[in-house]
């Protein structure tokens, strides 16, 4: 049904392709009323290009929270549209949830304290120390909304750069776990006198666990007339910290970017903080056209150790299968591919449409006509079904 080649140029250009109105829209817009908070909060929300593709089956999707919203949205959900999109998949397919500043020093900081990096009084740190209540907010209140609107996965990330960095270290020695992986950027983790670093310590001598999987980035320079040590020597303390846990339940990683600063470095550590969350997620090209045996294993062992189920995305798949029956024209491939799409989403009208289609380019008509009619019946509006039900049928009775 969806005769989709192996030829990259194609797909760019179909994937660049606007909606049909000419606008392009990325996400939306939406507010909540938080009692927590006391006040109303806006939240952006970014659904992948999947999300509402009437040919595949309805899929849940992981979440990324990210703070600062309002000024990391359109980079952080352009990384994500790129690393999980067409052939590349080098990471699922995730909403992305951003979360907008009303007072950002009040709700990213975990304690209250007025003394800048320089340790000089800094007036407006005033209203800091309500980072619990932020989390709170999120967790109790907009989460809850995020996941009875969409088909949401039950894995969550929360991002976060500098001071939103700090609130994600703090987020991670709560003892509510609230989120499943975590991507600090640059966090201002000198805070309070290095609050968080005495909080990690004091848990790791009293053996409570830290779960999760963690990716902890610092960069070269910070902001003008500060020196760069009392940055990062937190930060590296935090990371050796964390990463002398022995546990299968945290993962630890931790880059230096020579060649950036403070302002510049949240793209480049999205980007690889995502890679360490979602590590060995990507398959190799090759593997497409191994047994579905092995593609299944693959992503088994993903699921595994992520702790939730990531099947073989249903439009990559469909997109590697008609690949092999068109362009290697491998038809015994091709109704493997499509084969594992009717046993993972079984209620997908569009894999038993594809399967029928290469049952009838190898010669198979009652095999060809036994799916079209399985997505007949659960897509009563598929209207090539109908029609190639009657090429079919009048093949049959012709032989």
């Amino acid at each position: 049904m969806i005769k989709q080649i192996l030829v990259w140029v194609c797909f760019c250009l179909l994937a660049a392709c606007a909606q049909e109105d000419n606008r392009i829209t990325i996400g939306e817009k939406l507010t909540i009323e938080s009692e927590i908070l006391g006040e109303d909060r806006p939240y952006w929300v970014y659904l992948p290009k999947s999300y509402n593709d009437g040919r595949f089956f309805p899929s849940k999707y992981p979440v990324l929270y990210l703070l600062d919203g309002n000024v990391f949205f359109h980079s952080a959900t352009g990384v994500v549209q790129f690393m999980s999109s067409g052939f590349n998949t080098q990471i699922p397919e995730l909403i992305v949830v951003a979360i907008p500043n009303t007072d950002r020093t009040r709700d990213l900081t975990p304690t209250h304290s007025t003394v800048d990096l320089d340790g000089k009084e800094a007036p407006y740190y005033e209203s800091s120390g309500g980072g619990d209540k932020f989390l709170k907010f999120i967790s109790d209140e907009l989460q809850p909304r995020i996941d009875s609107t969409y088909r949401t996965e039950a894995f969550n990330i929360l991002v976060g750069h500098s001071l939103g960095g700090l609130l994600a270290a703090h987020a991670m020695l709560g003892s509510r776990k609230v989120f499943e992986a975590y991507i600090s950027i640059d966090p201002a983790l000198w805070w309070d006198e290095g609050v968080i670093i005495r909080r990690a310590r004091s848990l790791l001598q009293n053996d409570e666990t830290i779960k999760g999987h963690v990716y902890i980035s610092m960069a070269n320079t910070v902001v003008p007339d500060f020196s760069s040590e009392p940055v990062k020597e937190p930060i590296t303390e935090f990371s050796a910290l964390l990463q002398s846990v022995a546990s299968p339940e945290l993962r630890v990683r931790h880059d230096y970017y020579e060649a950036e600063d403070h302002a510049s470095v949240p793209l480049l550590s999205l980007y690889h903080g995502l890679l360490h969350i979602f590590d060995g997620y990507k398959p190799k090209a090759a593997l497409w056209s191994e047994e579905t045996a092995a593609i299944s294993a693959h992503f088994e062992n993903v699921s595994s150790r992520l702790g939730i189920t990531l099947l073989p995305p249903e439009s990559v798949v469909n997109t590697f299968g008609y690949s092999m029956l068109y362009g290697e024209y491998d038809v015994d491939q091709a109704i493997e591919l499509f084969a594992l799409n009717t046993m993972n989403y079984p209620g997908s009208y569009n894999a038993f449409d594809s399967l029928a289609e290469a049952y009838m380019e190898s010669g198979d008509v009652t095999a060809s006509i036994a799916n079209y009619e399985k997505s007949l019946e659960l897509n009563p509006d598929n209207q090539n079904a109908v029609d190639q039900l009657k090429v079919l049928r009048a093949q049959q009775q012709a032989n």
